[in-house]
């Protein structure tokens, strides 16, 4: 059973959890302990943001990001497990616990949403169990920090979806332009 705990001034553990694992489907594969330190000093955990370790036995195994808090529309999150944590449906089950705790906190939420790399089937696979539709294909969006550019997808529930246990499709094609 994982828990979340709020990130509270835990700066060193925070720049091992960062450095000690790669980052394969993010825009920077490895971040430097500077680039973290400087992140940390300047907000970029807190402002518009609220960031969580994601714990199993009282253990650091994960972070989760969520971002523009403040906004209705839209709320963003990221979600880094570390390197022997992944591939064991803790993905999946903090997906579902930032979807319980977005909308069980405030009601004029009314939808999350998220990106990610087309490649990246694992989030993907996780996004499709926790009922978030897939609502675009995005050519040449995701730019990566060594310059190249990948294709990526944006998926996202909605409050009433949430409630009902549903997926509702989307019009996507219904006209051809």
């Amino acid at each position: 059973m994982l828990t979340f705990k709020k990130l509270n001034k835990e700066l060193d553990e925070l720049v091992n959890f960062y450095v000690t694992n790669s980052w394969t489907f993010h825009a920077s594969p490895t971040v430097s302990k500077t680039e973290i330190i400087n992140r940390y000093h300047c907000g970029w955990y807190e402002e518009e943001k609220e960031t969580y370790w994601i714990k199993e036995n009282r253990k650091n195994i994960g972070l989760l990001i969520i971002s523009d808090i403040s906004d209705t529309i839209p709320l963003l999150f990221d979600i880094r497990l570390s390197n022997d944590a992944r591939g064991k449906g803790y993905g999946e089950q903090a997906v579902k616990w930032a979807v319980n705790h977005v909308f069980t906190h405030s009601n004029e939420k009314i939808r999350i949403e998220a990106y990610t790399r087309h490649d990246n089937y694992a989030m993907r696979k996780v996004f499709s169990k926790c009922n978030f539709q897939k609502e675009g294909y995005l050519r040449k969006a995701w730019e990566n920090a060594d310059g190249s550019v990948e294709d990526s997808l944006v998926y996202a529930i909605i409050r009433t979806d949430w409630e009902r246990g549903t997926k509702t499709a989307i019009k996507m094609n219904d006209v051809p332009f």
